[in-house]
């Protein structure tokens, strides 16, 4: 099936949503790895607290790496090159490098309920930016 090179409405306004989580992710990061992490934690119990300043630098790495490499993703795909799909790919190998570990520390029962959904949701969310430019990529719209 032939597709049309130029973009359609939705393809802006995807990238663009999906821009502005990303930039939502990097936000979050920012406050956590410069030390903010406090202000966030408001209502945690001190259980909670200690739990997630438990968590090893590699994780805060990690946890970067994600939300840049979703950040540069979407900036990719909103100057239609073809290296968002790598870079989508590489945030989420990065998003489940983080679960993983969440899983293995046993996060759910400590987590707050906000913090139990964006558990599913960044993984989800992850999974379809790198679907979205997977395909965009296969129509031709990008370069």
């Amino acid at each position: 099936m032939a597709y049309s090179t130029q973009p359609k409405m939705w393809f802006w306004i995807v990238a663009i949503l999906f821009l502005l989580w990303n930039l939502m992710g990097v936000g979050a990061w920012s406050a956590e790895a410069m030390g903010g992490a406090d202000a966030m934690m408001e209502g945690y119990t001190v259980e909670q607290i200690e739990f997630y300043k438990s968590f090893p630098s590699w994780y805060t790495w990690a946890y970067g790496v994600a939300v840049f490499a979703g950040l540069f993703a979407c900036i990719a795909l909103l100057f239609k090159k073809k290296q968002a799909v790598l870079l989508a790919l590489l945030s989420l190998v990065a998003v489940i490098v983080c679960r993983v570990y969440e899983i293995t520390v046993d996060a759910w029962n400590m987590m707050a309920t906000a913090d139990k959904v964006f558990l599913i949701l960044v993984p989800v969310l992850s999974i379809l930016l790198w679907l979205f430019a997977r395909s965009v990529r296969i129509k031709g719209w990008l370069k």
